[in-house]
């Protein structure tokens, strides 16, 4: 593990990192087939079509058959890169990767992209506030939500190299970059990003460059503020965890993701098994559906934006005193 974080403020579009990365791997490894249902142009990957033609597979709108084909490709020597919008590979696919794959001990790679408020303008039938409960119940997945570009093709490098069931939880849009282009991570591990002693952020995704903006006006507030980034949902990094709630007074979870079954149940499961004497305030969906709009005004319906981090710390200011 050998990771810097950026200097400056920079972004990156995710769906252009993978792109870029599918190619650079098939250049080596004949072994990989990348597949779509018919958003080969939205996941950043179209040219790999064209470019790569005996290694790559357009499903059409049939999420279900390219997640079992794909799982059969695994048992020939195949490394499959499959991509949907998040609820069409987790809740339209949830059989599928139980059984095709998971339980018959199968190897994919899965780019669930826009998951919740990234969906935009899509509206509900293409949000998911769910898909973390769903796949990491599932044996034998791993779970990552990458919180930038340099995460997110660790993790297909990863795979690449490794194989497994990876479910990729991650924006294609563009999103800061928080780490220097190459860092390296380990498997199962998150990563302490900024240290400080009152109170912690834990993040999932780019939710992690909102823990940053706020840790910045609650620095400016007095308050001395550090940041993770989960990096894995499954496995979790749970001796991290252990490490940061016993360290601080106030531990905050933000996540793009519905409370129930999101990241806070999985922190709060980890604090129930210590004698952890810090109180957990989650910052995540409230139980509602998806709807139609800007970025901006989702995370602000949401209740998940910026704002909101840091008006619940000063809520619990009394716990720093």
């Amino acid at each position: 593990m050998s990771w810097k974080l950026v200097e400056g403020r920079k972004e990156k579009e995710i769906r252009k990192a993978y792109g870029e990365t599918l190619d650079e791997l098939l250049q080596t490894h004949k072994d990989i087939v990348v597949c779509d249902a018919d958003l080969a142009s939205s996941s950043g990957a179209g040219f790999i079509y064209s470019k790569y033609p005996e290694n790559s597979v357009n499903f059409g709108i049939s999420e279900q058959n390219m997640i079992s084909a794909g799982s059969g490709m695994s048992f020939v020597g195949i490394k499959p890169f499959v991509h949907s919008f998040a609820p069409f590979v987790s809740r339209r696919v949830t059989d599928q990767i139980f059984m095709s794959l998971g339980f018959a001990q199968g190897s994919m790679h899965i780019y669930a992209s826009d998951p919740g408020y990234w969906s935009l303008y899509n509206g509900a039938t293409h949000t998911t506030f769910e898909d973390l409960a769903i796949v990491r119940s599932i044996p034998s997945i791993n779970v990552v939500a990458p919180s930038d570009a340099t995460s997110f093709v660790w993790v297909l490098k990863y795979y690449a190299k490794h194989g497994g069931i990876f479910y990729n939880r991650a924006p294609r849009k563009v999103v800061p970059v928080i780490y220097e282009e190459g860092s390296t991570f380990e498997y199962g591990k998150g990563q302490w990003i900024k240290k400080g002693t009152d109170v912690v952020l834990i993040g999932e995704g780019p939710s992690v460059s909102d823990c940053l903006e706020a840790a910045k006006v609650l620095e400016g507030k007095g308050i001395s503020t550090s940041v993770v980034d989960l990096l894995f949902i499954k496995p979790l990094d749970e001796k991290l965890i252990k490490e940061v709630v016993n360290s601080h007074k106030l531990v905050v979870t933000v996540e793009n993701h519905n409370k129930y079954g999101g990241i806070g149940e999985l922190i709060a499961g980890v604090m129930a098994q210590l004698p952890a004497k810090a109180p957990l305030r989650i910052i995540a969906v409230k139980d509602r559906f998806g709807e139609v709009g800007t970025k901006e005004y989702l995370k602000t319906i949401f209740n998940i934006n910026i704002k909101d981090i840091v008006e619940i710390v000063l809520e619990n200011r009394k716990i720093l005193m």
